[in-house]
């Protein structure tokens, strides 16, 4: 058997400025006209660092994300990222999740990381107390006008696409409200967790997954309870989305 190729690792401090591919980055966007069904590994904190990235790209993993990484510290700390941003040469496709409460962090954290990612997401679904306390994670889904203020900045700022990842409102039209919000100033992609903020193990709502996708234009990813192919393709005919995060 033939030896994988050497990861060499990348923090932050130096990658240099530039991009390892250079101007031959992989088209994100593509993927979605390309596949019937785009695999994805959803952001985990602890977890979708560089090593499990590099691992799930050998099973068939289209796009990989990095754990949420909290904007404001990593726009202010070289520290932050050096801890909390590594890559490498075949870390690619990739989109760097950020937790931001305004847009400025979220379009300065976005600027940084642009010459080294294919993406970035806000995280509008993280429901633990204390990242909605700060006005991170799941805050923002009950502040549309906020979310299309610091989508819009990312985009004008980094040049990438941007998408967010959301929970569904107990009234629904609030989370296709959100969506359209979110597309209207130009988010790549939505990827949708199918439960409630106060929600933790109880089953996925596919129906309001479903309603998302039928409410907007560009791509939708279906996330919860995915962990096989099996999962993929079940969730991708029940939902009719683009693709699924899963872990």
């Amino acid at each position: 058997m033939q030896a994988p190729e050497p990861i060499v690792v990348q923090p932050f401090s130096a990658c240099g400025g530039r991009s390892e591919e250079g101007g031959n980055k992989p088209s994100l966007l593509e993927l979605f006209h390309e596949k019937d069904a785009v695999k994805m590994c959803a952001p985990m904190v602890r977890y979708s660092k560089l090593p499990f990235r590099m691992l799930v790209r050998r099973y068939n993993c289209d796009v990989a994300c990095t754990p949420m990484i909290i904007a404001s510290s990593f726009v202010q700390s070289s520290k932050a990222r050096d801890v909390e941003f590594t890559t490498c040469k075949g870390d690619r496709p990739l989109v760097v999740q950020f937790a931001a409460s305004n847009a400025h962090d979220f379009a300065s954290a976005a600027e940084l990381v642009a010459p080294f990612a294919d993406g970035v997401d806000l995280n509008c679904g993280c429901p633990q107390k204390w990242a909605m306390a700060e006005g991170y994670g799941a805050f923002l889904i009950n502040r549309p006008e906020l979310v299309r203020e610091m989508v819009g900045d990312a985009m004008s700022r980094s040049g990438l696409p941007v998408s967010i990842k959301i929970r569904i409102h107990q009234d629904l039209r609030r989370t296709v409200q959100l969506a359209q919000t979110a597309e209207k100033v130009g988010a790549s992609w939505i990827t949708v967790h199918g439960r409630t903020t106060k929600q933790r193990a109880e089953p996925v709502n596919m129906d309001a997954i479903k309603l998302v996708k039928e409410s907007v234009c560009v791509p939708v990813i279906a996330n919860g309870d995915v962990r096989t192919m099996d999962d993929v393709h079940r969730v991708c005919l029940r939902a009719g989305v683009d693709g699924c995060a899963g872990v």
